[in-house]
């Protein structure tokens, strides 16, 4: 996933230390997109899926300051692939087939001859043109052709990963996102963006611009500091982008699931990049933020714990400022503490019972916390005895190891939680 600046002219380039830290994220991300994927595929022989890296770069680098090698994106993705196997076959008496097909494209004709030439001497040479395609175009030009192979590849169900490393926020249309999602629903983005890239373009017109389109007073918001005053501080900077800038692109992009969080690279603790996944199902959404979590050392999220973690009055420039939310043990006892709170109330507005799946998959865009934290803060409330929930076939549940989605969830007529929070919300 290249950057403007990276140069494969004489062999491969130099890469910044930090951004190490974002393929470990794409690893992460594939081997347990594959794990969730197969999870109860047991009588399947294979499984399809093209992963698109749109901006991939030459495939090798030098760390810069020392004579660290590190792989680029695409033999990444071919080694975590590779790692997937041996997990979802674990255990397996007839192996499942992972029948991935990859496009790396890069606008640089050194990056791609230089991929070229690696993927060639790390033994992938006779993979070319057949499951490894190689565009040089910019990804905008190229992704009729990738559209292309993305169908032929899977012609029933069209599906593939998108990884887009772009340096500028513009570099991939918001209808190009679209046209990726209506063309290929069960498809799923992941964008990155390098922070300083948005300071290139960002201005006080712009902001108001966005103020108008979303009808929110992010000037309000700023305290009346200008987007020059915002750019200077780093913590507040990267919570503009979080806090505003995300619901633009992601009501652009028509995507029902997101998360827009920041990575951390090393040595970098307000974060590098912006990372934002754009998905149409709340369980792809879930497996990112399972990520998140994973990497906790890696990731800084600037809003609340609970279900309004970006909520317009929480983007709190006039508020004092902690650091962040860091993915960390402290996080998780605040997003326990405060899913408690609010999943009673939100259980408590219910006029029926309702669907665990159907409880997280409304309210996940909002929270940092995962399903199993859902279920965790659940279970709590079943022991507390302020909510009831069964199973599908009229089994009551009690853990949350056992909770499932299509399990009902109602608040307990017997509980005295529910008329005290009736009175808090009047």
């Amino acid at each position: 996933m290249a950057k403007k600046h990276y140069d494969w002219t004489d062999g491969p380039a130099e890469l910044e230390a930090h951004s190490l830290t974002k393929h470990d994220v794409l690893v992460g991300y594939l081997c347990r997109y594959f794990e969730q994927r197969t999870l109860n595929a047991r009588g399947r022989e294979r499984f399809r899926i093209t992963l698109v890296d749109g901006f991939c770069g030459g495939g090798l680098y030098k760390v810069r300051g020392t004579s660290q090698e590190a792989l680029g994106s695409p033999l990444r993705m071919l080694a975590a692939v590779e790692e997937a196997r041996v997990r979802v076959n674990h255990g397996r008496i007839k192996p499942l087939d992972l029948d991935v097909q990859y496009i790396f494209i890069d606008k640089d004709v050194n990056a791609i001859t230089h991929l070229a030439k690696i993927l060639t001497e790390r033994g992938h040479g006779a993979k070319l043109g057949h499951s490894i395609h190689l565009m040089r175009d910019e990804f905008s030009t190229a992704f009729p052709a990738a559209m292309v192979l993305v169908k032929r590849h899977t012609p029933r169900s069209p599906t593939a990963l998108f990884f887009l490393d772009q340096y500028g926020y513009k570099d991939v249309p918001a209808t190009l996102i679209r046209t990726i999602f209506q063309e290929l629903p069960h498809s799923e983005i992941v964008l990155t963006f390098h922070v300083s890239s948005f300071a290139t373009y960002m201005n006080d017109e712009f902001v108001d611009q966005i103020s108008n389109t979303l009808a929110i007073d992010i000037r309000a918001a700023l305290g009346g500091q200008s987007i020059e005053d915002i750019k200077n501080n780093d913590a507040d900077w990267r919570r503009f982008i979080q806090g505003a800038l995300y619901q633009a692109l992601v009501k652009n992009c028509g995507a029902q699931f997101f998360t827009p969080f920041f990575i951390r690279g090393q040595g970098s603790g307000h974060g590098e990049y912006w990372l934002v996944h754009l998905s149409q199902h709340h369980r792809a959404q879930d497996v990112m933020k399972q990520v998140h979590w994973q990497h906790q050392n890696h990731f800084v999220h600037y809003g609340g714990a609970g279900l309004n973690m970006l909520a317009p009055h929480l983007m709190g420039f006039r508020q004092e400022f902690t650091g962040g939310f860091q993915f960390d043990d402290v996080a998780r006892d605040q997003s326990h503490e405060a899913l408690i709170v609010q999943l009673a109330q939100n259980i408590f507005t219910l006029t029926q019972p309702t669907r665990i799946g159907e409880i997280f998959s409304s309210t996940c865009n909002t929270s940092p916390a995962t399903a199993g934290m859902y279920n965790h803060a659940l279970e709590t409330l079943v022991g507390e005895r302020d909510i009831i929930i069964v199973s599908a076939d009229g089994k009551p549940r009690k853990h949350a190891r056992y909770m499932q989605d299509t399990d009902v969830v109602e608040k307990n007529p017997q509980t005295r939680l529910f008329p005290s929070l009736a009175q808090g919300t009047s």
